[in-house]
């Protein structure tokens, strides 16, 4: 039994360093071809490797041997270093940079990213009971977490320069004390976009706005989300941004704020008339297009608008929310706004003037009532979930079973538990 383990792990090592001459002559061959064009001032294309410019011939060997360098990290394709088969044992080539993956939306597209192979930088600025759910989701060692500051220019770069895909999704609904909306939708992105721009590794920045970003917009929230799609266009014009509507899943803070209003109340509020038409999307479809993107040149340099099929009016989707979770005693409400904006008058005068975190209700705040004067549904001409391929979940069934957590009997309260509702062939024998 020795003896056939000494034998397959000499030839292990032998198919790694075949495996490596290979990739070393393959590079040794570009640096040639390159060395070989840098006196002719023509186009030259090999390898994927465009050159549309080249040194003087008076250069000296020492800087044509260092831009040669940042031509090969920046015009090599993403996953050129791609090993295995596929998947969270594999290295698909990707070494991302994802910034804020312990929100809602970050911790679909890590799991996304790490089911392909990809190693997965998590700089959080949380401690590590809020990030440990995030290193099951990888092989070991596949997922890397550490500290850093978003207004730390050197914590940034740190982790900018480890990656060769960079994907942002920092974002809050609400001002803290600490944070305002400029600092985390406009002045992050822009130090974001400088360090990837400074940086000869980051080939790809995905950039996660909101769908309704506006310079204009009346909601402070969707204005500096606007504002930071700027910065980020202007400094790194190759980023992919994206636009998502409404996110839903199980940990979403849009139905479930319904929810919890009609199970502890006997009523759903609505600021005015709940005209304000979403097209709700599933968190797990914007995270599986997020997780392909790297792999699509297609995407470089453009703006994508993620939203479902189907387009909903705020009232719509509480009496939605009202019939999955059987709420037979809850009712729509329509308070008028202005109540809205005095009942979040104290929290706004008092955010920087006390010395401590104030408490902030889901959907009491200034910019949310503001938000609700606006429709958020995507436009024709924009590129969207066609574009990339995929077909968004419709919104129903399993795409929103999580309400069903909220009804009294559970899953199996009548009428739900009649055998007729029941069907044999879905059912998973037991074996």
């Amino acid at each position: 039994m020795s003896c056939s383990y000494s034998s397959k792990r000499a030839a292990g090592i032998f198919l790694l360093r075949n495996n490596e001459k290979k990739k070393t002559t393959m590079m040794m061959k570009m640096m040639r071809d390159f060395e070989a064009s840098a006196s002719s001032p023509t186009l030259t294309k090999s390898h994927s490797c465009r050159f549309y410019s080249s040194p003087a011939k008076n250069e000296s060997a020492s800087s044509s041997s260092s831009s040669l360098q940042h031509h090969f990290e920046k015009e090599l394709p993403v996953d050129f270093e791609k090993k295995g088969t596929g998947g969270r044992s594999s290295y698909s080539g990707i070494t991302a940079a994802v910034f804020g993956s312990t929100g809602f939306l970050g911790r679909y597209v890590v799991n996304h990213l790490a089911k392909n192979g990809s190693r997965v930088l998590v700089p959080t600025r949380c401690s590590e009971n809020h990030r440990q759910h995030l290193k099951p989701m990888g092989d070991l060692g596949q997922i890397v977490q550490f500290d850093y500051s978003m207004r730390d220019d050197e914590a940034i770069k740190y982790a900018v320069e480890r990656a060769n895909v960079v994907i942002n999704m920092v974002g809050r609904e609400w001002e803290t004390r600490n944070f305002s909306f400029e600092d985390v939708h406009r002045d992050f992105p822009r130090r974001l976009a400088e360090a990837c721009k400074e940086s000869s590794s980051v080939k790809r920045l995905i950039h996660v706005s909101a769908l309704g970003a506006d310079v204009n917009a009346k909601s402070k929230y969707y204005r500096t989300k606007a504002e930071g799609d700027e910065e980020v266009r202007r400094i790194f014009p190759r980023a992919t941004i994206v636009k998502p509507a409404k996110l839903i899943g199980v940990e979403d803070r849009f139905l479930n704020v319904f929810a919890e209003h009609a199970s502890k109340f006997p009523f759903v509020p609505l600021t005015g008339l709940g005209e304000s038409k979403h097209q709700p999307v599933s968190v797990d479809d914007v995270a599986i297009a997020i997780s392909q993107m790297p792999y699509d040149e297609e995407t470089v340099g453009k703006e994508y608008v993620l939203a479902g099929e189907k387009t909903f009016t705020m009232e719509e989707l509480a009496k939605l929310t009202v019939d999955a979770g059987r709420f037979r005693s809850a009712r729509v409400a329509y308070i008028p706004k202005f109540v809205y904006k005095l009942l979040s008058a104290p929290h706004e005068f008092l955010l920087n003037r006390v010395p401590f975190p104030l408490p902030t209700p889901k959907g009491l705040t200034r910019s949310f009532v503001d938000a609700q004067d606006a429709d958020y549904v995507k436009k024709p001409n924009e590129l969207g979930f066609k574009e990339l391929g995929m077909t968004p979940a419709k919104m129903d069934g399993i795409t929103i079973d999580y309400l069903r957590s909220y009804r009294s009997g559970g899953y199996l309260t009548n009428p739900l538990a009649k055998k007729e509702n029941f069907h044999e062939e879905a059912r998973v024998p037991l074996r």
